[in-house]
């Protein structure tokens, strides 16, 4: 009876669970150990101190000295500086039936994910990996908004270093989004562990099996987050309002929903994968398994450069490619200083007779200076003493050499001096800025990757965010500028004229594209403007008054939020500004002067007789124009009929005299 029990309990389902995903862990781990191991020592190498000189070379040198002179760090720090400075952004636009409000509600809930959760020390933490060792990761995460409450939200968090992700071997898309399962694991102190699981196994590191060893080790045990996704057959309806909704969900509702007049228009069975999760130890299963609402393992891999070849992917960083000349680059300087400090304290020549007894005197001339130098007299070379030999020449090949591995450290990263800062044989400000940007065309491939797995982590987020926050609530978005703004989402309101109910600011509906912008970040685009409005400010008229305006929004400085209220009110009051919505509407105008009145109706009445006569004169002036024209002829008539005809006779010329 007791061991059908035991074959009953190790063919549990727990049981066999757990020995699948021990499996699984374990060809996963098998088959990252070179490429890990390798990425490892690279970040070490570069970032770390005291990983330049490796073991083999350290004890050829026995106590010789061993100085690093690290070049690397700053090259890479170089590229990594570029994202701290340009941060570029993930950005939501609308496609296939989406809305353009929608999306930038999604837009400015993405900003606020990324601000509640300092997602750029994930991002900073990935970047430096993928830069140094060649692969860098951060995950996507839900939980609870408010310890009392039960709206959820979305976390972005750091993994600390990329050796914790294991993913399934058979996946090969750049992101896995082809993998079938994938561990996020970590090193958890044994006294926190059984706090933490009370009642759960914990293995002896003493006796613990190969396998078991990976799990548990002298005073910690191994935690991990399990991911694995199965295929299941899914039920889906598109619904009259356009949403596209899983039988499973909308069935519940369904009478709810014909009453708001929501009906089902078509219906189709689907293959779909779910994402699931819990929690494992070595031994056992810490959590149950919870089904993430997402379609992605929501863990995103940042990859320094990734190159596949004969069916193997191979990833690597900068510090792969600089490491040999960096290793040269320590050994000929270390060897130079070691030559250098021991040119003063060159050999002494003298005989045996000369430091009998002194010996340990003489010993110390090697690092002490004493003020006398003593030794005895040779009877058989009375005139001697002990003398130093002449120090060897200092050897120039070493400094050629260093020099030559300092090239090949910049030649091989990509990255020159002028690139750093540091004067080169550039002068002229046009060839200083193409040499930097030869340097960020040679790295551009990780800043590219990063951009890439920004990308991906904007398709998980808006795959996430309706299925997260799909109740009516009031949500915090964030502006470009930072500035915050709340709004409410999934709002139910019916139609006053048809009737009919709709959903406000409904996430769910529409798809939606995502891009990553990159360029200056919004605080140095504030400076420039700033700096332009400044110059506008001087110009006569309304074009300096803008300026001006111009200048005082831009500027971060206390107390000027009154100042400009008060800038903009003067501007929209003049129509220099089209008013916006939170303008105060215009004031009424003030009431007219009594004596302006009475002056102004005055003035229409004069007006107004001015008109009358002029209509009067405008009226008569015809008949008394052709009465005068007659008049006028009648006389010139009669004058004409009073002149004698000879007086009419042009005057004759009077006759020539002789010449």
């Amino acid at each position: 009876m007791a061991k059908r029990t035991q074959q009953k309990e190790a063919s549990s389902p727990d049981k066999d669970f757990i020995r699948e995903a021990i499996e699984r862990f374990d060809d996963g781990e098998a088959a990252k150990a070179t490429l890990m191991r390798r990425a490892q020592e690279d970040f070490k190498f570069a970032m770390v101190p005291g990983h330049q000189w490796d073991a083999h070379l350290t004890a050829k040198r026995k106590k010789r000295p061993c100085y690093e002179f690290n070049r690397l760090r700053q090259m890479i720090r170089r590229v990594t500086g570029q994202q701290l400075q340009n941060r570029p952004q993930i950005k939501v636009r609308p496609a296939e039936d989406g809305d353009t409000d929608t999306a930038e509600i999604i837009n400015g809930l993405i900003r606020n994910i990324e601000a509640t959760s300092d997602a750029k020390i994930a991002y900073d933490n990935a970047l430096v990996w993928a830069c140094a060792g060649g692969v860098g990761a951060w995950e996507v995460t839900t939980d609870y908004e408010d310890e009392n409450g039960f709206d959820k939200c979305i976390r972005i968090e750091m993994i600390e270093e990329p050796g914790q992700v294991t993913w399934d071997p058979a996946a090969r898309d750049m992101f896995r989004r082809d993998a079938r399962w994938c561990f996020v694991s970590s090193l958890m102190p044994k006294s926190l562990f059984e706090k933490l699981y009370p009642g759960k196994k914990v293995v002896d590191f003493a006796t613990a099996t190969p396998r078991e060893a990976h799990w548990w080790q002298q005073d910690t045990v191994r935690v991990a987050k399990y991911w694995w996704k199965e295929t299941q057959k899914r039920v889906i309806y598109r619904l009259s309002d356009g949403r596209i909704v899983d039988a499973v969900d909308f069935d519940p509702i369904a009478p709810e929903a014909a009453a708001q007049g929501i009906t089902i228009v078509e219906m189709r069975e689907v293959d779909r994968d779910v994402v699931k999760c819990c929690l494992i130890s070595g031994a056992d299963r810490l959590t149950e398994p919870v089904e993430w609402p997402g379609k992605y393992i929501p863990v995103v891999m940042n990859w320094g450069e990734l190159v596949t070849v004969d069916g193997v992917q191979y990833y690597y960083g900068m510090t792969r490619v600089g490491r040999d000349a960096q290793m040269i680059h320590n050994f000929e300087l270390s060897t130079m200083v070691e030559v250098v400090a021991k040119m003063p304290n060159s050999p002494l020549t003298a005989t045996p007779k000369m430091i009998e007894g002194l010996q340990s005197y003489y010993e110390r001339l090697g690092y002490d200076d004493p003020p006398v130098l003593l030794y005895n007299v040779d009877p058989q070379a009375p005139q001697a003493r002990p003398t130093r030999e002449p120090p060897a020449q200092f050897p120039a090949a070493f400094a050629n050499l260093s020099a030559i591995a300092i090239d090949e450290i910049k030649a091989t990263t990509g990255i020159y001096d002028a690139s750093l800062g540091a004067r080169s044989n550039e002068t002229s400000g046009r060839a200083i800025l193409a040499r930097q940007q030869e340097a960020d065309i040679s790295n551009y491939v990780f800043i590219d990757n990063h951009l890439k797995a920004l990308k991906f982590t904007g398709e998980i987020l808006v795959d996430l965010i309706p299925k997260v926050y799909d109740a009516t609530r009031t949500i915090r978005i964030l502006g470009e500028d930072g500035a915050e703004k709340f709004v409410k989402i999934n709002t139910l309101v019916r139609d006053i004229e048809t009737g009919e109910v709709k959903v406000i600011n409904d996430l769910s509906r529409g798809k939606y594209d995502v891009v990553v912008s990159t360029g200056k970040s919004f605080e140095t685009q504030r400076m420039e403007v700033a700096e332009i409005a400044e110059a506008l400010s001087r110009a006569p008229g309304p074009l300096g008054m803008i300026g001006q305006y111009l200048l005082v929004k831009n500027l971060d400085a206390p107390g000027l939020d009154e100042l400009l209220t008060a800038v903009r009110r003067v501007l929209v009051a003049q129509g220099l500004l089209e008013p916006g919505e939170n303008d105060p509407p215009p004031p009424p105008p003030p009431p007219p002067n009594p004596k302006d009145v009475a002056d102004a109706e005055l003035k229409a009445a004069q007006a107004q007789k001015t008109i009358a006569q002029a209509q009067q004169i405008l009226a008569t002036t015809p008949a008394q124009v052709e009465k005068t024209n007659a008049e006028t002829a009648e006389s010139i008539t009669r004058a004409m009929a009073a002149v004698p005809p000879a007086a009419l006779l042009p005057p004759t010329a009077p006759p020539m005299g002789p010449i």
